[in-house]
């Protein structure tokens, strides 16, 4: 076999490889929704769930974090390190509280979507605030990636009332807040490295979770008693639908680049509607899969617009682990 007979078939694994990987990473994130819906029916609050989410994540990004420091010559300053900081507390931490909140009062399905169309957010702060250029192609994407959402918000809305119009509403202003992260993110990841910054700002995170049920314990918040479902509940979050598939998602985009990674993510609003109706008996009709239909194929359209590369990488470049996936 030639050289390049080699070549040829290692790309083809290497691509094989990604495919698979971003699949199943998109998979894993969507059902963070369904889990929280479960934790939720076993009387766990919002606070108890998010700070056990971190407190058993942040060992893993902890561990990551440290080896990436020991093995890099790199040596970002204090300001970066606060830039990072900073930053994560704002996703993972404000943004993470909005929609774990909004949760309580709309479907997982609609969670999902309303979570997937965050690429069209980073697109029109790139515009507003880095200035690039918004195409026609661009446009086209927005509208159907909303119109989509808009169609199960009128559906869900219908049947569930006016608590829907809270809940959507709390969801998407975290969704903008994780697209403000990834738009001014670009600069900080570029000096410390991916794997240095996702470990750091997940981190930082962590310990603002932490730090808010200790001062909860400490001025006697009373919080509803954690069964050994919650528990499990809360792990499966944590690894199953956080630290794993961000890992895969990181090697993925490195296999197969940001923006076939962007298409195949379009899987996660899918297995997010099937865990949902298999898991928490949600409906499943004709509104559900226009709106899944028209979202995944705005956000499919602008990953694969051409001359958006700058607005694209701030959505889904290699440097953007975390920020790969709508998933704060």
């Amino acid at each position: 076999m030639t050289a390049a007979a080699i070549d040829a078939d290692t790309q083809s694994r290497n691509r094989s490889i990604g495919v698979a990987l971003a699949a199943l990473g998109a998979g894993l994130f969507s059902l963070k929704g369904v889990v929280i819906k479960l934790a939720f029916a076993e009387g766990m609050s919002v606070n108890q769930l998010l700070t056990l989410r971190m407190a058993m994540s942040l060992p893993f990004f902890l561990g990551v974090g440290i080896w990436t420091y020991l093995r890099s010559s790199r040596r970002p300053s204090a300001r970066l390190y606060a830039a990072a900081a900073g930053l994560g507390i704002l996703s993972y931490y404000i943004s993470s509280y909005l929609n774990f909140l909004g949760l309580q009062y709309v479907s997982a399905q609609l969670e999902r979507l309303i979570l997937y169309i965050y690429p069209t957010m980073v697109a029109l702060l790139a515009w507003v605030f880095l200035k690039e250029r918004i195409t026609g192609r661009h446009v086209i994407a927005l509208v159907l990636a909303y119109a989509g959402v808009i169609t199960l918000f009128g559906s869900e809305i219908g049947h569930q009332g006016k608590n829907v119009i809270w809940g959507a509403g709390i969801i998407f202003a975290g969704a903008f807040l994780y697209a403000i992260y990834v738009t001014f993110s670009r600069s900080v990841i570029s000096r410390m490295g991916s794997a240095l910054f996702t470990s750091f700002a997940m981190s930082a995170a962590s310990l603002a979770f932490l730090a808010q049920a200790g001062v909860e314990a400490a001025v006697g918040h009373p919080q509803p008693p954690i069964s050994g479902t919650g528990f499990g509940l809360s792990f499966i979050l944590a690894t199953v639908c956080t630290v794993i598939p961000s890992f895969m998602i990181a090697d993925a985009i490195g296999r197969i680049g940001p923006g076939p990674m962007s298409a195949i993510g379009g899987v996660g609003p899918v297995v997010a509607a099937w865990a949902a109706v298999v898991f928490l008996n949600e409906p499943f009709g004709a509104a559900h899969v226009a709106a899944m239909a028209l979202t995944i194929a705005g956000v499919w359209l602008l990953a694969r617009a051409p001359k958006a590369k700058p607005a694209l990488a701030a959505v889904t470049a290699p440097e953007k682990v975390e920020a790969a996936s709508p998933t704060p």
